[in-house]
């Protein structure tokens, strides 16, 4: 019998109770029974912060949650960079709520965050390869994967460009005719590391090999010096944050833009059919590799919770993985299911802009879950950022590697 049919078979024995008794029972001490029983059969409610850029995302599935559960769902939304802080932050007083929508990047700060470790038997989907190598450390599950993707790729205005460049070299040799008419050749947010990884992996390197840190390369000197070049030719403004390119790109400021794949539907929504999507460009003819990870729910301080709150917790998180609520999502927002034949099944079908899509994904890296992945974010900003004010390339990549190997050293200590 469900909680709502529940409620009412108490609430119509309470009234019985109360038309046959009233006569012998004071008034005050009927209020007092009503009062009780509001309060035990109160609505639970569910808490989630998200910060998933496309809100659509938790809308559906929490909407489809409540149709048929007698539930309170409470969201709030974050700024993507700063729901890390806000999670650090609250595990130390305890402000955590019952779920929270995040990068499976963040899982490496499981222990920091007070995560606790998903139960095997809530998974409903199998789960292919990449989207496990996200969510599994250290043999322990530590988030319910909701979308797979969460890549970069190209986005173009067709007012501008008719035929997408498919290599950095073409763009920077079409930058006068862009400068021509006052727009930007490119935009996208410069000084998020996220963004420089594609570089990076052109030139054959990646910050984790073998599980290990590996910032002190020759990939990490010739990365950061060709990113640096693009930004001196007027090729991207380095001074543009996210909402800045973002802006910029669908007020017709700029020609290209790279974004990632949670910003389709909202550019498709405000630039129509003058959207175009295509390959990330590879850098003089080396095929850049976007990262790729899931959006994951996870579950702060599990066991410390009610029996009933444990119970809708784990409800709720088995009905996300549920294929129809999958297919609603990617409907909506055109965000890849993390099921593997739902997702086989639209592969085989794409074309257009989603077949662009798929293919970018085929091209992808995973972005590793781990601690070091982690501390290497922390050390590439900080190097990036020495570069930045003026130190050499070779410098700021052995600066890099030093930092992440102290943060190490001072973890382990602890």
């Amino acid at each position: 019998m469900s909680y709502k049919k529940h409620r009412n078979m108490y609430l119509d024995i309470i009234k019985i109770i109360s038309e046959n008794l009233l006569s012998t029972i004071h008034f005050s001490f009927l209020l007092v029974i009503l009062l009780f029983s509001n309060t035990v059969l109160a609505t639970p409610i569910l808490t989630i912060w998200s910060s998933h850029q496309n809100r659509d995302l938790l809308t559906i599935m929490t909407n489809k949650y409540k149709e048929n559960h007698d539930v309170k769902v409470s969201v709030v939304q974050l700024d993507p960079s700063e729901i890390k802080a806000e999670i650090l932050l609250s595990a130390q007083d305890g402000g955590l709520p019952d779920l929270v929508v995040i990068p499976s990047d963040f899982l490496g700060l499981h222990q920091m965050m007070d995560l606790s470790a998903i139960p095997r038997d809530w998974y409903q989907e199998k789960l292919s390869s990449m989207v496990r190598s996200t969510v599994k450390l250290q043999g322990k599950y530590w988030g319910i994967p909701l979308i797979q993707g969460n890549f970069l790729l190209l986005y173009y205005n067709k007012k501008y460009v008719t035929h997408p460049a498919t290599d950095f070299e073409d763009i920077i040799l079409e930058k006068k005719q862009f400068l021509a008419k006052n727009i930007m050749p490119m935009g996208w947010n410069y000084n998020d590391m996220y963004y420089f990884m594609p570089f990076l992996s052109a030139f054959n390197g990646w910050p984790i090999t073998n599980g290990n840190i590996t910032l002190n390369i020759p990939a990490m000197v010739k990365a950061l010096k060709y990113y640096h070049l693009l930004a001196e030719q007027g090729i991207v403004n380095r001074d543009c944050d996210y909402r800045c390119s973002q802006l910029d790109f669908v007020n017709d400021k700029s020609a290209y833009s790279i974004n990632g794949d949670w910003a389709y539907h909202d550019l498709k929504m405000m630039l129509g059919d003058n959207l175009g999507v295509a390959l990330l460009p590879k850098v003089k003819g080396k095929t850049m590799h976007p990262m790729a990870s899931t959006f994951v729910l996870a579950v702060p301080n599990y066991t410390l919770k009610s029996k009933e709150k444990k119970q809708l917790i784990k409800d709720f998180s088995e009905f996300v993985q549920q294929q129809n609520n999958q297919r609603a999502v990617y409907e909506k927002t055109q965000l890849l299911p993390i099921s593997i034949a739902y997702y086989r099944q639209l592969k085989s079908k794409a074309e257009g802009d989603s077949l662009v899509m798929f293919d970018q994904m085929a091209l992808t890296r995973a972005m590793p879950s781990t601690l070091n992945m982690a501390i290497s974010w922390q050390a590439i900003v900080i190097g990036f950022q020495r570069y930045q004010a003026g130190a050499t390339a070779v410098y700021a990549a052995a600066h890099m590697q030093k930092m992440a190997m102290e943060q190490i050293q001072k973890l382990d200590n602890n």
